[in-house]
């Protein structure tokens, strides 16, 4: 099959993610094979009947090697139709990555075994919001009601592995042990003075030298991925 060169944008999702697969020398079986579904998804991949999540559109721009931006902006299109070029929100930061979950924090207490900047499942990713440009930022889903109403659980805060955290800000903390939360931050001399907003939950001091990480919220997401 002779495959003929495209302008980026002017193809359908389902046309691109054809022609990528093509251009990499896989049919919709070894496509569908190396992604662990049915060849019949691939397929309606392909004929912009279903669309995948963004897991897994990771996954296939990594087996086709090609831009996840560009595929990610071909299926927004696709499932916005007649949206102009200038509306497309994702153009000023589709070069950069889609935030990986890393892991699990408590709004009370828990483990974060992910925070090593790996992503906990492949499927574990966030699109970017709109004005955040910070490539150095990881997602971490919270169970827990101890940041209520602030943070319900399940929702997904968005935290910064390079901005510093100021007084009084929210932020994900991890410590020495392995312990992991997101509290409301106040420094106190050499301790850490960690609060939560439900009044039901008493503050706590932690001394500096037992904090690992200590990363400023910069969004929050409610609910499913």
């Amino acid at each position: 099959m002779v495959m003929t060169p495209y302008r980026q944008g002017e193809l359908p999702f389902g046309d691109l993610l054809a022609f990528s697969r093509e251009k990499a020398g896989l049919t919709q079986q070894e496509l569908a094979g190396r992604l662990g579904i049915a060849y019949q998804q691939v397929s309606a991949y392909e004929r912009d009947i279903t669309f995948p999540r963004k897991g897994r559109l990771i996954q296939i721009c990594e087996i086709l090697n090609t831009p996840y931006g560009e595929m990610a902006e071909a299926k927004f299109r696709a499932q916005n139709p007649g949206l102009p070029a200038e509306a497309f929100a994702y153009e000023d930061r589709r070069r950069l990555p889609p935030i990986p979950i890393i892991g699990m924090a408590a709004a009370g207490e828990g483990l974060f075994p992910n925070l090593d900047g790996t992503a906990a499942a492949a499927e574990d990713y966030l699109d970017r919001p709109d004005d955040l440009k910070d490539a150095a930022v990881y997602g971490v889903r919270v169970y827990g009601d101890s940041m209520t109403p602030i943070i319900k659980p399940g929702s997904i805060v968005i935290a910064s592995l390079e901005a510093s955290c100021q007084h009084a800000d929210l932020a994900v903390v991890v410590t020495q042990a392995g312990e992991a939360m997101v509290k409301v931050i106040y420094y106190k001399g050499e301790e850490l003075l960690l609060r939560s907003t439900n009044p039901a939950y008493p503050d706590r001091s932690v001394p500096r030298t037992e904090i690992l990480h200590l990363h400023p919220v910069v969004a929050i997401r409610l609910g499913r991925l």
